[in-house]
């Protein structure tokens, strides 16, 4: 991908009272907090996102050093291995306004709380509050704008960076790419074509993240039809960056294993709710702190 071969088109913040006109998904009563960078009322709502999700099978032991420090374990499926999912959003109608994401999830669960030990059942639930103890834990999450890059770090703890992520979608595939803030260099390439697949209703989003000494759940309410289908014509290629992302790709061996689905959407509805502690534990530094180092939210509840 060329720099400057792909035109993002920018679109305007929405304001809460026009989500809620829009669609009644919307209708909520924001809790006012404030970052570093900017006012943010939660729930944030998310409207119009597309998705390109895919979603491996990785070994346990290529995961569980990444997980060094967390009080997570990674939940091992009935071929004794990992969920890993690498996922492409791009946020058109945001309330701390439009950006773009990429993000490095695996599932897991609290290694202090009791296992559920049957995993997969939950994939089959719509509503996340009935998840029993498992969730996904952010290994990665570059975003476009500083107001997104202080909400997520500040607010539950995410390990976000701002950069590049430049990207093209149409109607029989994608490509997008993530670059390194500090040099240029790509940290990760991914491109691939998807079929026409099958419609399904998409569940909640649950995940755990390491926040002020806490186990953080937070549960992201969703509104989506997917079209699910085998991924086709994929490549991850990793650049030059020595960023910790690329890094971490590489040791997932993403580049070199083969998804088993891609989901994708381009109507995605979303509200991104705070969360709350299920667990005491220190929390280990985040990853790629910004100039100056990470400030405090406030206006949050923390029970």
């Amino acid at each position: 991908m060329g720099k400057g071969e792909y035109a993002v088109k920018k679109e305007k913040k929405i304001n809460y009272a026009a989500f809620g006109e829009e669609d009644p998904f919307f209708r909520v009563s924001p809790l006012q907090t404030r970052t570093s960078v900017s006012r943010v009322e939660l729930p944030m709502l998310f409207n119009r996102t597309r998705v390109r999700q895919l979603n491996y099978f990785i070994d346990p032991a290529r995961v569980e050093p990444l997980l060094k420090g967390t009080g997570l374990v990674p939940c091992c499926f009935f071929n004794g291995k990992c969920i890993v999912s690498l996922i492409f959003y791009n946020y058109r109608e945001v309330t701390i306004g439009p950006y773009d994401e990429v993000t490095i999830t695996v599932l897991v669960r609290p290694q202090m709380l009791p296992d559920p030990r049957i995993y997969l059942t939950n994939l089959f639930k719509k509503e996340g509050a009935s998840w029993n103890g498992i969730g996904a834990y952010v290994l990665e999450m570059p975003v476009t704008i500083p107001e997104a890059r202080a909400a997520g770090r500040e607010l539950w703890g995410f390990p976000k960076f701002e950069t590049e992520i430049p990207y093209r979608i149409d109607e029989s595939g994608f490509e997008y790419g993530v670059k390194d803030p500090e040099c240029g260099e790509w940290i990760v390439e991914v491109r691939g074509k998807h079929s026409r697949g099958i419609s399904i209703t998409g569940f909640d989003l649950v995940t755990f993240s390491n926040f002020r000494d806490r186990i953080w759940k937070t549960i992201i309410d969703t509104k989506v039809r997917y079209k699910t289908c085998v991924p086709k014509n994929i490549e991850v290629r990793v650049g030059k960056s020595k960023h910790g992302m690329a890094e971490n790709i590489r040791a997932l061996g993403l580049d070199k294993n083969r998804p088993f689905v891609l989901q994708y959407a381009d109507s995605f509805k979303s509200r991104l709710n705070h969360g709350e502690a299920v667990a005491e534990w220190p929390s280990p530094s985040l990853p790629y702190p910004p100039p100056g180092g990470d400030g405090i939210a406030e206006g949050l509840k923390l029970e």
